[in-house]
């Protein structure tokens, strides 16, 4: 049980708080610093971390009405964010509901998000139906083209400019929910976002929420690709050893994660286009990249929307819609 795995990760027993308003009795001052973790009538937890304990639970207690025990353990303040981070991510794989947003892999509840595209859209759309229909082009922002239009002009010069429209388009197409319908509100593509000029140019890069999921870089030899996704499906499709498969192919796991998308992702990179187009329309590799995106989604809105190109969005669906046949791939 989940509860259970609080005593391993060394907290003491439940303290039941139901109606108080202090809990400065329980700890001795000199004692308060630390992590905590609060219960509700509900069954759901919430982790955090105090220089002083009580101070925090006061502040909770006005937030939450439904506080009914709390268990406490005393860390050093050095250590409490990396210690917060490491329960947090034990107790949310152990299946544990938790009330936090920070660190975690899934935000529940009632989501903005849920406005634009329905609970029952994002399950289906997560299924893989073939009947979901995306919206047209909606992004008509003038004063926003007109800004972005140079760089667009500079990318197309590029000398793998088309190949990197191509992946851009299978990868927004794939793994992005309704990317017409969600574009620059809830993810965006930087163009050039570095400039031109490096040994490694960086083509382009996909955002949702607060993190980068997808990037594009060109070198002499064509293109390589990084890509952020969910382990989880990996795990369950792939078996155990789905690094060793992943290593077969010759892709590159780094391990890498970014603190929006919680601790259910790792980094996998791709070297050259025919590479890259594989590992995006691979089943679960696929599975996996969308559930990441639809997860950051229901975060709530990418935080650079005018930093949006939405030529390069544009060119790179057309770019992909002309590309199909050839790619011999079936995303229905």
């Amino acid at each position: 049980m989940p509860d259970d795995l609080l005593k391993t990760l060394g907290f003491p027993d439940w303290q039941d708080v139901s109606g108080q308003g202090s809990v400065v009795g329980l700890y001795p001052a000199g004692q308060r610093c630390g992590l905590y973790v609060l219960g509700f009538a509900d069954g759901e937890r919430y982790v955090g971390q105090a220089v002083d304990v009580a101070k925090r639970f006061l502040q909770h207690r006005k937030t939450y009405a439904d506080l009914t025990g709390i268990t406490f353990k005393v860390v050093p303040k050095d250590e409490l964010d990396s210690e917060e981070q490491r329960c947090i991510h034990a107790l949310e794989a152990a299946g544990m509901l938790l009330r936090n947003f920070t660190h975690m892999s899934v935000v529940r509840g009632d989501r903005p998000f849920d406005d634009v595209v329905t609970p029952q859209e994002q399950e289906a759309w997560l299924d893989g139906s073939a009947d979901l229909q995306d919206d047209p082009p909606h992004v008509h922002d003038e004063s926003l083209r007109r800004r972005q239009r140079r760089k667009f002009e500079q990318f197309m010069t590029l000398p793998h400019a088309q190949d990197a429209l191509v992946l851009l388009g299978l990868y927004l197409q794939a793994t992005v929910p309704f990317p017409r319908r969600t574009e620059q509100n809830f993810w965006t593509v930087t163009c050039l976002p570095y400039g031109l000029g490096k040994e490694a140019s960086l083509y382009c890069r996909v955002n949702l929420n607060m993190q980068e999921t997808f990037s594009v870089y060109g070198n002499e030899n064509g293109l390589d690709v990084s890509i952020h996704l969910a382990v989880s499906p990996l795990a369950e499709f792939l078996g155990s050893d789905w690094q060793a498969q992943l290593a077969e192919g010759e892709y590159e796991v780094t391990g890498h994660r970014y603190q929006p998308g919680g601790q259910d992702q790792t980094e996998v990179l791709a070297f050259g286009k025919d590479h890259a187009v594989t590992l995006i329309s691979a089943g679960p590799m696929t599975l996996a990249m969308a559930l990441l995106n639809l997860r950051l989604m229901r975060r709530g809105a990418c935080y650079w929307p005018g930093s949006h190109n939405p030529q390069l969005s544009d060119a790179g669906m057309e770019a992909f819609e002309l590309a199909l046949p050839s790619l011999g791939l079936d995303l229905e």
